[in-house]
């Protein structure tokens, strides 16, 4: 893996190619769905900072070393460390969007379509630095990381989850083609957070970089288990009422 391109952390630019692709899907889409640019925007910029500043926020309250005047410091996102940037993105683009439109649904599909390709892109980034690196393993697509990436050890193969992670979301976009045409509009996001939240918490099983256990559960399991148990409840509900609705 190369976690730098000369003097560039090569996450940096992966991730810098994520948002910008976010920004450009997102207006696609928006305009597809017949929204206003307004919310093009206010969907980007959600993912932004929580891809940069609501990540970094998260990581270090993890690590217990929360500066408020380091977050303002550009030297301090280059160190690396970043976590949660999907779930700070979700939780300040869904309320925002709502009120911005009156179409709820459709803004609704769009912060779910919009994430795929962009979390992609950040994952490749995890992979080329070295973070969020798995156990050892055995098995013959194990990688190996060369020195000095960032907490990989060096030589030992391991899983690799980074992978594992983006054919998981690979296959999101597909699922949605399906899902839509028997569910309607309105709840792609619920289907992507039911989707990768189980499939997420199984990935971590595999995981072998440090991680705050909570029980014989990671925190990321837990978020990713509860969100996704959420989201089949609604679903469940939604389905019910909509045959109850029908004549």
């Amino acid at each position: 893996m190369w976690p730098r391109i000369g003097p560039i952390p090569t996450f940096s630019i992966f991730y810098s190619i994520g948002i910008l692709s976010h920004y450009l899907i997102s207006c696609l889409l928006a305009r597809r769905l017949g929204l206003r640019y307004r919310v093009c925007i206010a969907v980007s910029v959600c993912y932004n900072f929580g891809m940069i500043v609501g990540a970094k926020a998260l990581y270090d309250i993890q690590h217990i070393q929360l500066d408020l005047r380091a977050l303002l410091s550009a030297s301090h996102y280059i160190q690396g460390g970043l976590w949660g940037g999907l779930l700070v993105y979700l939780c300040l683009s869904v309320p925002l969007v709502l009120v911005l439109s009156k179409r709820r649904r459709a803004v609704l599909d769009l912060i779910a379509l919009s994430i795929p390709i962009p979390w992609i892109f950040a994952k490749l980034g995890c992979l080329f630095n070295g973070c969020c690196y798995g156990r050892e393993c055995s098995m013959p697509w194990a990688i190996t990381f060369p020195e000095g990436t960032a907490g990989a050890p060096a030589g030992i193969p391991l899983h690799p989850v980074e992978i594992y992670e983006i054919l998981l979301v690979l296959c999101i976009p597909g699922v949605f083609m399906i899902l839509k045409r028997r569910w309607g509009s309105g709840t792609m996001l619920l289907w992507f957070l039911a989707i990768y939240g189980l499939g997420r918490a199984t990935i971590e099983m595999w995981r072998g970089d440090r991680h705050l256990y909570i029980g014989p559960l990671t925190l990321s399991q837990l978020i990713c288990l509860a969100v996704a148990g959420i989201s089949i409840l609604v679903l469940y509900f939604h389905r019910h009422l909509s045959r109850l609705k029908k004549p």
